[in-house]
């Protein structure tokens, strides 16, 4: 049964805050993003990762497991990771934006560095 979100002084919790930034970045980059960490994740497969981001035009897809730098992949979720990558897949940890961002650059995104590169 998924945990419900805890709310910190009227906050998110941190990794929903990070997975919030990480989804603004990306749809202000042009991505369609869905996030599976709603409610009914109940009924979805064990380990799938948080968000779902695609690219038309830049042909891109990847799947991100988010978490905050101390947190902790569960099995299930290292399993799907590992099982969508074997199968010529994209799937990543990000414990920041700039994974994701870095991640991207790997995958060919015409994303410039804060250096201009």
């Amino acid at each position: 049964m998924p945990r419900p979100v805890v709310m910190l002084r009227g906050r998110a919790a941190p990794e929903k805050r990070l997975q919030h930034q990480i989804r603004r970045a990306l749809e202000m980059l042009g991505f369609d993003v869905t996030s599976t960490s709603q409610p009914q994740r109940a009924m979805m497969t064990a380990g799938i990762p948080d968000l779902y981001a695609r690219h038309p035009r830049w042909k891109l897809r990847l799947w991100i497991e988010v978490k905050t730098p101390r947190g902790r992949v569960r099995p299930a979720q290292a399993a799907w990771i590992e099982a969508e990558r074997a199968a010529g897949g994209h799937a990543i940890v990000a414990r920041s934006l700039g994974d994701v961002l870095t991640a991207l650059r790997e995958l060919g995104a015409p994303i410039e560095t804060h250096t201009g590169r």
